[in-house]
């Protein structure tokens, strides 16, 4: 199994020379930095997490569902609206048949919904992990990065780590599970191969 909730927060906390706490319950603490520490981690880890699972499409946070439709329907140009399910954290891609047949079909997600003119949905997105300890050690040194930034200013006051912290994400963290996710998913590389196909296709330049 990977890391707990707290063995990332104290990670985080670690990565900005804080020090590490026992728990995630203030009541627990007695020292005053101690207290802040949870608290702040408390606050800031689920906005860490959904950031993290909306920055990339990680391997080990994909779902697939069939969408439920609605008997509510768009005002204008589409003809359903679909519920989008209660962990998903960002949208991949939108099919018309289980076969995932991806023909750039028009879809838009708005306010937890997902509007189309098919009559059936099927859904590829990234979701909220059931267990935290279930993610793989990437999108946790992801998420430990994308912590410990939040993290910085309110207990370091030091802007520079901050930024340095976001360049780490950026530059070196993201850009390492892009390929390594991209060898253990020949259905991302397909996706990816189509719409850069699609896009010189349509370019006034060709």
């Amino acid at each position: 199994m990977g890391l707990s909730k707290i063995d990332i927060c104290n990670q985080a906390l670690l990565k900005i020379g804080a020090d590490t706490i026992a728990s995630l319950d203030t009541a627990q603490a007695t020292d005053d930095g101690v207290i802040r520490s949870a608290k702040l981690c408390n606050i800031l880890f689920d906005t860490a997490l959904d950031e993290v699972l909306r920055l990339y499409p990680w391997n080990c946070c994909m779902r697939r569902a069939k969408l439920v439709r609605l008997a509510e329907v768009p005002a204008f140009k589409y003809d359903f609206k679909y519920q989008l399910p209660n962990d998903c954290v960002r949208v991949i891609n939108v099919y018309e048949t289980k076969q995932a047949y991806d023909d750039a079909q028009e879809w838009v997600v708005e306010a937890r919904t997902v509007l189309s003119n098919s009559e059936s949905l099927f859904l590829k997105y990234v979701g909220q992990p059931d267990d935290i300890r279930n993610m793989d050690s990437l999108s946790v040194k992801a998420l430990i990065c994308a912590l410990a930034i939040k993290l910085a200013t309110p207990l370091q006051l030091d802007t520079r780590l901050t930024n340095n912290l976001i360049q780490e994400l950026e530059q070196v963290i993201l850009p390492q599970a892009r390929s390594i996710d991209t060898f253990e998913n020949k259905e991302l590389a397909l996706e990816e191969s189509y719409w850069i196909t699609s896009r010189n296709y349509d370019s006034p330049l060709i």
